[in-house]
């Protein structure tokens, strides 16, 4: 189907060509073969378009499998209360519940992505929900956990000469393996009483005047206690909840700005004027039709072929079960059955499973936890 209009881009996908439209007006053409994420995401797209006043062509193309990648997206951004739960227990474990409001708190988000299956996306989304909406931290700047350099010939006359402490610590710490100098930064200040900001910034300007080539590596993220923070069995299932909730409602939020895209593309009116009346607007003059869009070119609405509801595949089920021992996470289960990689998945390898979007034609929610959570014999 097309429309055409005074406008065009391309999909967001790519974002050398994306980059390049900030720079271009002359784009004459679009095509967009998937689906974009919300009404508000494809009118920035098409409006890059034409922006040299000349017509310009929209063509967008649209079949039943394309909400399969954006369910995909949606679903998989979900972590099951099993693992949100137990990420909650992490973050807010007994020491950092034991100390005061103010102190700081360490945590690797790459470590607890692993760890508990849930991918950096809702993760960022967790940790900005515990500070603005639960005001128990706060983010600050993070940490790199690991610093190698590789000398240059001015390494060590420069730090032989060095008289300061953190000199001193740098040649006297650093270990050196194969190609590269490592020091554990963090160690080192504690040994010897340094600031590790010191000890920092001694690396960066060493690297800085040539000495070294320095590598930092292993972000550690900050965050400063706030108030009060969960300690009991109680309080964490009362916050994984709220959470939970929380990260459902963006879920069904997504599928419902997904569904808004296809009903204005296949609604029974002109595309332009139900652009418009999404943001609250009319058309110019008060006209009901654009003239040019594929509704109106037709007089009829576009309709989408049926999908037919298929019965749960049973037998799709227990093979999942037989080659995935995973019993403590339906969601996880379903996530295999449905092609959604998340890190657990991607750790047991079974995204390379002939069994991994095995059941990609079911409904999410039928082939979900209600039936995948009972073994089968």
């Amino acid at each position: 189907m097309g429309i055409d209009k005074q406008g065009t881009t391309v999909p967001s996908q790519h974002p050398i060509l994306s980059w390049r439209l900030l720079i271009i007006s002359d784009i004459r053409n679009i095509i967009h073969w998937d689906l974009p994420a919300t009404v508000e995401e494809y009118t920035q797209q098409i409006g890059r378009a034409g922006r040299d006043g000349k017509m310009s062509h929209c063509m967008f193309y649209i079949c039943p499998d394309d909400f399969y990648i954006r369910e995909n997206f949606a679903r998989g951004d979900l972590p099951s209360r099993r693992s949100l739960r137990a990420l909650l227990k992490d973050i807010f474990n007994e020491d950092a519940t034991s100390l005061p409001i103010d102190a700081v708190i360490k945590l690797n988000h790459y470590a607890q992505s692993r760890d508990f299956d849930v991918r950096l996306e809702p993760l960022s989304i967790i940790y900005a929900a515990l500070e603005l909406r639960f005001g128990l931290i706060r983010a600050i700047t993070p940490e790199y956990t690991q610093y190698s350099f590789e000398a240059t010939p001015t390494y060590y006359p420069v730090l032989r000469a060095d008289r300061s402490k953190e000199g001193k610590a740098v040649i006297s710490y650093a270990v050196k393996k194969a190609k590269y100098h490592h020091i554990d930064v963090t160690h080192v200040a504690q040994v010897l009483g340094l600031l590790r900001m010191d000890l920092v910034k001694k690396l960066n300007e060493l690297d800085e005047n040539g000495c070294i080539k320095l590598k930092a590596s292993g972000i550690e993220h900050r965050y400063r206690i706030l108030s009060h923070l969960p300690s009991t069995d109680e309080d964490i299932d009362e916050l994984a909840e709220k959470l939970y909730a929380d990260l459902e409602f963006r879920e069904e939020d997504a599928m419902r700005r997904t569904q808004q895209v296809v009903d204005l593309i296949t609604g029974a009116k002109c595309f332009a004027l139900a652009l418009a009346e999404h943001f609250g607007m009319r058309l110019p003059g008060g006209k009901l039709k654009c003239g040019h869009c594929t509704f109106c070119v037709r007089g009829k609405r576009i309709v989408l072929p049926p999908t037919p509801p298929k019965p749960v595949d049973i037998a799709g089920i227990k093979q999942i079960l037989r080659v995935c021992n995973v019993r403590d996470d339906p969601r996880f289960l379903a996530r295999v059955a449905f092609g959604i990689k998340s890190p657990r998945v991607k750790q047991l390898k079974l995204d390379k499973s002939p069994v991994f979007r095995s059941l990609a034609d079911h409904d999410f929610k039928v082939s979900n936890p209600s039936m995948i959570k009972e073994p089968y014999d």
